[in-house]
C-alpha cells in the first residue's frame, strides 16, 4: 500500500509539472503575438523617462532647499547655545565670587562678635538668645 502512494505521488507530481510547462508554453506564445512597438509607442517611453527624471530632479531640489534650511537652523542653535554657556560661565564665576565674599563676610562677623562679646556664644544651646549655630561656606 506504501509502494501505491509514491507511485499517485510520482503521477501527481509530473501531472502537475506537465500543466506548469504547458501554461508557460502558451504565455510565451501570447507575449510573442504582440504588435511591434509604434514611434508612438516609443516616444510616449521617452515622456515617461523624462517626467521621471523630472520629478527625481524636483524632490532632489526640494531636498536641497530642506536641508539648506536645517543647515542654517542648526548653525543658529549652536551660536546660541555657546552664547548660553558665556552666559553661564560668567553666572558661574560671579556665583563662587559671591560665595567667597559670604563665607569671608560671615568670618569676619563671627570673629569680630567673639572680640566684642567673648561671654556670649554662638552654639546652640550658650544662651543669648537667638544664636545662628555653626558657621559654614553652605549657610
Amino acid at each position: 500500500m506504501n509502494e501505491r502512494k509514491v507511485y499517485v505521488m510520482q503521477r501527481l507530481s509530473i501531472s502537475i509539472i506537465l500543466a506548469v510547462g504547458i501554461l508557460m508554453f502558451a504565455l510565451s506564445g501570447c507575449a510573442g503575438r504582440e504588435k511591434p512597438a509604434t514611434t508612438a509607442d516609443i516616444m510616449r517611453g521617452y515622456a515617461a523617462d523624462v517626467q521621471t527624471e523630472v520629478e527625481l530632479k524636483e524632490q532632489l531640489a526640494k531636498d536641497w532647499e530642506r536641508g539648506s534650511e536645517l543647515a542654517q537652523t542648526g548653525r543658529e542653535r549652536i551660536r546660541d547655545g555657546q552664547e548660553m554657556i558665556q552666559e553661564g560661565n560668567s553666572q558661574i564665576n560671579q556665583g563662587k565670587r559671591e560665595v567667597t565674599q559670604g563665607t569671608q563676610l560671615m568670618q569676619d562677623s563671627e570673629r569680630r562678635f567673639r572680640e566684642n562679646f567673648p561671654g556670649l556664644q554662638l552654639r546652640p544651646g550658650g544662651g543669648a538668645g537667638g544664636t545662628t549655630g555653626q558657621t559654614s561656606a553652605t549657610e
